[in-house]
């Protein structure tokens, strides 16, 4: 453990800048996690399937697929209809449903509660914020902007952009190689089993969003913290970062010049 080791007035103030464990970096899944985007993915879904005269799929069935990324769902979809449908029909409506949900849907999706004052905190506290995401980066980025949030974020990581997706280690092991943080000192924040798995894979702790599609509770171990409302994050990570440089106040009888 390396110590730094003042003197003022008689106390001796030795501060611990053992940081192996300190948090200097969270990262953060997009869909269910930042941004309530299963509403807008449905109707979207919904609204192709329709016009195709085929069965609408309620959203509680789609949840879990999301977490894949935005195509697994529609094909979860797709796959939900009473008949069969042909692979080449499937794959031109798959086609319809992106662009409908670009053009459409995309940008109607809203931050979670808190989301913004969360990420101003941490951003002030100078912690790296990160994006690791199944989604494609160009939605990606135009959810974050028109978020106003893009700004925040340090580096983004998105489908396409590792050799595999979530749930493999890839995706969050690049964004970590990019930020220039270690595992032991990076934070992942995500909702589903997808990302838990993740997290558990690139050895990094996580941090569970209870407000997104999980199937189960059981789906979002293990982690460190399970949140509902973002300033319990907030809370957490400030907090269990702050004790790390807590000094330690020792009284001496008279001045030392133990350092410089």
């Amino acid at each position: 453990m390396n110590l730094v080791i003042k003197l003022t007035q008689g106390v001796c103030i030795i501060s611990n800048m053992n940081t192996s464990n300190q948090i200097r970096s969270v990262i953060f899944d997009v869909d269910g996690t930042l941004f309530d985007t299963l509403p807008s993915l449905s109707a979207a879904a919904n609204d192709v399937l329709a016009n195709a005269g085929m069965r609408e799929v309620s959203m509680s069935l789609l949840g879990s697929a999301l977490n894949e990324g935005l195509r697994p769902m529609f094909r979860q979809a797709i796959a939900l209809q009473s008949a069969p449908v042909d692979a080449v029909a499937a794959n031109q409506l798959e086609i319809e449903y992106m662009a409908h949900y670009g053009r459409r849907w995309l940008l109607t999706a809203p931050l979670f509660a808190g989301v913004t004052e969360a990420l101003a905190a941490l951003r002030s506290q100078g912690l790296k914020l990160g994006i690791c995401t199944n989604r494609d980066r160009a939605s990606t980025e135009a959810l974050l902007a028109s978020a106003s949030i893009a700004s925040f974020f340090d580096a983004i990581v998105s489908l396409g952009d590792a050799p595999l997706p979530k749930p493999a280690a890839d995706p969050l092991l690049l964004l970590m190689e990019r930020l220039e943080v270690p595992p032991a000192e990076t934070l992942f924040v995500g909702d589903s089993a997808m990302d838990a798995c993740c997290a558990q894979l690139s050895k990094v702790r996580f941090a569970a969003h209870r407000g997104g599609y999980a199937g189960q509770p059981a789906d979002l171990l293990p982690n460190v913290l399970s949140f509902g409302a973002y300033d319990q994050l907030t809370s957490w990570v400030l907090d269990h970062r702050s004790a790390l440089f807590h000094p330690v106040r020792v009284t001496v009888s008279c001045p030392i010049n133990l350092c410089h």
